[in-house]
């Protein structure tokens, strides 16, 4: 079966659109012939879908939040609406409420507000240390202050995780100073990736490195191996009131692919 798709490329987290219409009970198979396909290095899966009312939601393919996602799906939205507006609402998995993306198509910039985080939780010891777990709606992110280490130690802290709370998915966040390398893991696909940047790791890392500050708005440039996402924090009395995430972003134009299920 053919099926339309738009490659989007927001700070390397390479993102296929899926532009025509599936079930969702097909998403992982779908996903994984298209994450299997090497010439369009991808690197997760979103579903562009019509709900009932006329509007359009995004589903990405493990029913995960991401931030990366987000904000390229409002810069599709932008493109390919008439009126090319500077912020459109967008309506996505892994978020109850609606999120504004801010979009500039001259410059190729996408900032999206971001779900608040809803807990920082401590993980039990893992290969003797002890790491803390941003967790917001639809996924949880685990922050280590280290180089990255191996697949191994990656599987024993995401082991971890799943037993402590149930997320749709699972990222482990390499920080060193400004630069951070993330690894993310999708249930639902099964999908264990390296990603070149990642928007809501970004957020969590921005969320953990602002924990014990007060009031204020805090900017974190994360530095990543496909590109440098910014995430900002605001703070009201200790407690996180606003998040949102940005940088650049490229759609291509739609293609075809033959998708067989």
């Amino acid at each position: 079966m053919k099926m339309r798709i738009r490659r989007a490329d927001p700070a390397g987290n390479i993102t296929i659109f899926v532009m025509d219409q599936a079930e969702r009970k097909d998403y992982a198979a779908i996903s994984n012939q298209l994450l299997a396909r090497k010439d369009l290095g991808v690197e997760q899966v979103g579903f562009v879908e019509q709900n009932a009312d006329g509007t359009t939601h995004m589903q990405m393919m493990g029913g995960e939040f991401c931030g990366n996602a987000t904000r390229s799906f409002g810069y599709l939205m932008s493109l390919l609406s008439e009126e090319k507006p500077q912020e459109v609402e967008v309506d996505v998995s892994g978020s109850k409420e609606l999120l504004k993306a801010e979009v500039d198509l001259e410059k190729g910039t996408s900032r999206t507000q971001m779900p608040l985080p809803q807990n920082i939780v401590t993980l039990p010891s893992v290969q003797g240390e002890q790491y803390n777990m941003v967790v917001f709606e639809g996924v949880c992110h685990i922050i280590v202050e280290s180089a990255p280490r191996d697949q191994a130690f990656v599987n024993d802290v995401i082991a971890e995780a799943e037993k402590m709370l149930d997320c749709d998915a699972y990222g482990v966040m390499f920080l060193e100073g400004k630069k951070m390398t993330p690894v993310v893991y999708v249930k639902e696909t099964g999908s264990m990736v390296w990603e070149s940047s990642c928007g809501s790791g970004s957020m969590g890392a921005a969320v953990y490195l602002s924990r014990e500050k007060d009031n204020g708005t805090y900017v974190y440039e994360l530095h990543q191996p496909g590109g440098m996402i910014e995430a900002t924090v605001q703070k009201q009395n200790g407690e996180t009131v606003l998040c949102k995430m940005g940088g650049p972003v490229e759609i291509s134009e739609e293609m075809t692919v033959e998708i067989t299920w």
